[in-house]
């Protein structure tokens, strides 16, 4: 998600580009559907949150590409990715807690302080969690010798299977949500795809169209069956593939590429601060539209997806036109 650069200095790539930019555009759509334990839950909401569950593990992937070397990361490289991935949480922190106060529910200080540490002022703000802990070992991947960085993906991969498949269930949600075994692997391969880049760019230019047709197959029929199979052991399985299945492309659709279009690199800059403050616009929407009625609303979620799209994107104007470059410390982007 942080738009950093990696420790060798190189410059943008379309691919990232657009993985982060439609992944932030599916969080807050996410965001925007019913939760999976509301009972008004459509079918169509389901479907909705089982195709967009793509956009944090592109994120991780994002990070892991971007964070990649074979050199090893200085401190002051980890100082400053920690102040640009905290400094903008804590200050959306303390606004969340700000929220809760305004709405009645003010937590104790021990609550407070647990929630900030763990990342769950608001229940999105998890991924900072996971994220802090990446940015902190991203030193030691630096240093593995190669057969031991692919040993630890290959094994960081296979955890995730078999939690995403429901295989094995280690703790309860709240802490699944951050186990390093569930997301780790995402960073990872996106880290491994970073040191192999130039042989995956010539691959992918040179079979564009086969792999693109192939990604697209396997993403609508991936599609179908999340939901042809409700209940289904199956069904964890099928969600985990798609996941990677729409990665794949976006990714075979844009490696490569020239410049990206304009409001896809605004997006992409801008998608930690969006993924931080687009719940408050979110959250007050929900207030004043609320559901029409037990079944799935598409007006309803459209008004709210813009209003946590476009008031995020409000106030980074305003912090960047107030404080100029320095908004990027403060907020993010």
């Amino acid at each position: 998600m942080k738009a950093d650069e990696t420790a060798a200095g190189v410059g943008r790539f379309a691919e990232i580009d657009h993985l982060k930019a439609i992944g932030i555009l599916a969080v807050i759509l996410i965001h925007s559907v019913r939760d999976p334990w509301d009972p008004r839950l459509s079918s169509l909401d389901v479907w909705i949150g089982n195709v967009t569950r793509f956009a944090v593990p592109s994120f991780l992937l994002c990070s892991g590409f971007l964070y990649a070397t074979r050199s090893r990361i200085p401190s002051k490289t980890v100082l400053r990715r920690l102040r640009r991935v905290l400094v903008p949480y804590l200050v959306a922190s303390a606004g969340a807690q700000l929220w809760w106060l305004w709405h009645g529910e003010g937590r104790d200080l021990s609550t407070l302080v647990g929630e900030v540490l763990l990342g769950a002022s608001f229940g999105p703000y998890y991924y900072v969690f996971v994220h802090f802990w990446l940015v902190l070992f991203a030193p030691l991947f630096a240093v593995l010798p190669r057969s031991a960085l692919w040993g630890l993906t290959a094994a960081m991969l296979l955890s995730q299977g078999l939690l995403e498949t429901r295989t094995i269930r280690l703790f309860t949600f709240f802490w699944h949500i951050r186990d390093p075994l569930l997301w780790w692997g995402y960073f990872l391969l996106g880290w491994v795809l970073r040191l192999h880049h130039e042989p995956v760019r010539r691959f992918v230019t040179s079979h564009r169209g086969a792999l693109v047709a192939a990604a697209v197959a396997a993403v609508g029929l991936l599609a179908l069956l999340m939901n042809g199979y409700p209940g289904s052991a199956w069904v964890g399985a099928f969600q985990w593939l798609c996941i990677y299945a729409i990665i794949a492309l976006v990714f075979v659709a844009t490696c490569g590429r020239g410049k990206p279009w304009r409001a896809v690199a605004v997006l992409a800059d801008a998608t930690f601060a969006i993924y931080l403050f687009h719940i408050f616009f979110l959250y007050a929407s929900e207030e004043i539209v609320g559901p029409a009625s037990s079944r799935f609303g598409l007006a309803e979620i459209g008004i709210n997806w813009c209003a946590g799209l476009l008031g995020a994107l409000g106030v980074i104007a305003v912090v960047r036109a107030a404080l100029g470059a320095r908004s990027r410390d403060v907020i993010g982007a």
